[in-house]
C-alpha cells in the first residue's frame, strides 16, 4: 500500500501543475491526467457553412480525401476517397470496398450521396459541410439545429480535404 499512495500522491501534483497548461497546448497532458478531449475538431465551431454555387465547385471534378469520426467496422479504417465527377457521379473507396454512386446539391446547402448498386450503402446520406481552413467537415441533419448550425461541433460525420490542395485537417483520427 505504501508504494501505491505515493503514486497516487505525484499523481494527484501533476495534475494540478499540468491543469495550469492549456490542453491544447500540450495534448499528453490532457492523456496523463485523464481529461476527455474532443475528437480533435479543433476550433470547427469557426467554421464557415459551404452553400450553394461555393458548395458545388468545392465537390465538382474533386478528389476528396478524408476521414470518419466512427472506425468503420466492416472496411476496418476511418479512411476514405470519394472522387465527385461534375457529371454527378462518384468513386467511392473505402478501405478495400469501392463503390460507384452519385451526389446532387440539394437545397442549396446540403450534398447528399446515393449508391444505387451497393448492399451495404442502401439509403440517400445528405451532409451539411462547414469549412474550416481547406478542411470539410460533414454534420448529419439530425446534428443540425433548426437554424442549420451543428448542435455540437464536435459531432461531425466526416472530414475531408480536396486532393492536392495544401490544406490538412487536425491530427487523424485513426
Amino acid at each position: 500500500m505504501g508504494t501505491f499512495s505515493w503514486y497516487i500522491t505525484d499523481v494527484i501534483k501533476m495534475k494540478h501543475i499540468l491543469s495550469a497548461f492549456p490542453l491544447a497546448a500540450f495534448p499528453l497532458a490532457a492523456i496523463i491526467i485523464g481529461v476527455a478531449v474532443p475528437a480533435h475538431a479543433n476550433n470547427v465551431d469557426t467554421g464557415i457553412q459551404v452553400k450553394g454555387e461555393e458548395l458545388r465547385a468545392v465537390f465538382s471534378d474533386t478528389v476528396m480525401v478524408g476521414e470518419y469520426q466512427e472506425y468503420r467496422d466492416i472496411t476496418r479504417t476511418f479512411n476514405y476517397t470519394e472522387n465527385h465527377h461534375a457529371d454527378g457521379t462518384t468513386d467511392y473507396a473505402e478501405g478495400r470496398k469501392k463503390e460507384d454512386g452519385r451526389w446532387k446539391i440539394i437545397g442549396e446547402d446540403k450534398i447528399c450521396y446515393k449508391y444505387p448498386r451497393s448492399r451495404y450503402y442502401t439509403r440517400t446520406y445528405c451532409f451539411f459541410v462547414f469549412n474550416l481552413e481547406g478542411c470539410y467537415y460533414k454534420f448529419t441533419p439530425q446534428n443540425m439545429t433548426i437554424n442549420r448550425s451543428p448542435k455540437n461541433w464536435d459531432r461531425w460525420s466526416s472530414r475531408a480535404v480536396r486532393k492536392g490542395s495544401a490544406s490538412s485537417c487536425d491530427i487523424p483520427i485513426g
